[in-house]
């Protein structure tokens, strides 16, 4: 599949769907910390999904308190301050970005076009930074994103509204909370009208991560939902009514758990005995 500028990346992306641990083990923010580089990570947070940086601070102490070398808040909820040079600077020296959740149509419109998105994408794309997204902060990585829609597990026209978004990755489509919110109708619509990108629907404290190999592996207590209409049959969805179902054959959906392993080019679960050599060798070690 034509993956766009993929080869150019060295950075990973690690989507969580939402409401991870942040009281009890903490499995996926620490292993967010090892990711980024352990005790020497320096990790920029970015709530500009929300309307305040009361969760980047929350996020901010649980990653001081793992040790992180050097944890920062970039309160981006203007685009006059997503264009001032200390930001800037900020983006561009970390090893890890986590952008906190809210609505992900908040990210796009204060970040496009501003220094800061170009810092953002170059730390990924050039210098290996980890990048990190809950909720919100997990949709608003592809271009398009799924900006918002209803719920439901039957595809309607118009169910997925599209919206542009950070552009990190143009074949991922990622939706969040999604079983807990019962998303799997309007992710299935967004890939019918995106059929060259592939559809990641992420449970609650769970995450997957995409490596610069373009394996995506799990973490966590739900699952990954990938759903790849390539070879899909379906009538036009722009010429459907709207909210009307859509009619649609020979979609693939896989559901992994924690553990398990796709490959993203290829559009394939790996065999569990790769899975388990691959996923040993990935790593929280990461420094």
């Amino acid at each position: 599949m034509d993956n766009g500028n993929l080869t150019t990346k060295t950075g990973t992306l690690i989507l969580i769907g939402g409401a991870e641990d942040k009281l009890q083990e903490k499995f996926i923010l620490r292993t967010v910390y090892q990711y980024c580089g352990g005790s020497r990570a320096r990790i920029t947070i970015v709530p500009s999904a929300s309307v305040s940086d009361e969760s980047a601070a929350e996020y901010k102490e649980i990653f001081t308190d793992f040790g992180v070398e050097r944890v920062e808040v970039v309160p981006l909820f203007n685009r006059r301050d997503a264009n001032e040079s200390h930001v800037v600077k900020e983006l561009e020296s970390s090893t890890g970005i986590f952008i906190a959740g809210g609505d992900q149509s908040k990210i796009a419109k204060i970040l496009h076009g501003t220094r800061a998105f170009a810092a953002i994408q170059n730390s990924y794309q050039k210098h290996g930074a980890i990048i990190a997204g809950t909720s919100a902060g997990a949709a608003a990585v592809s271009n398009p994103m799924i900006a918002s829609g209803p719920k439901g597990s039957i595809p309607r026209s118009g169910m997925a509204k599209m919206a542009s978004g950070l552009g990190l990755s143009h074949y991922l489509l990622v939706d969040q909370h999604f079983h807990q919110r019962d998303r799997l109708g309007r992710l299935i619509a967004g890939v019918l009208s995106y059929p060259h990108m592939l559809g990641i629907g992420i449970d609650e404290d769970t995450a997957a991560i995409v490596s610069p190999d373009d394996h995506l592996s799990i973490l966590g207590r739900g699952t990954v939902t990938i759903v790849d209409a390539c070879q899909a049959q379906c009538l036009n969805p722009s010429t459907t009514p709207q909210g009307s179902p859509l009619s649609f054959s020979e979609l693939i959906i896989h559901m992994l758990i924690a553990g398990e392993l796709f490959d993203l080019n290829k559009r394939s679960v790996i065999s569990k005995e790769k899975t388990h050599e691959t996923f040993g060798k990935s790593s929280l070690s990461r420094s």
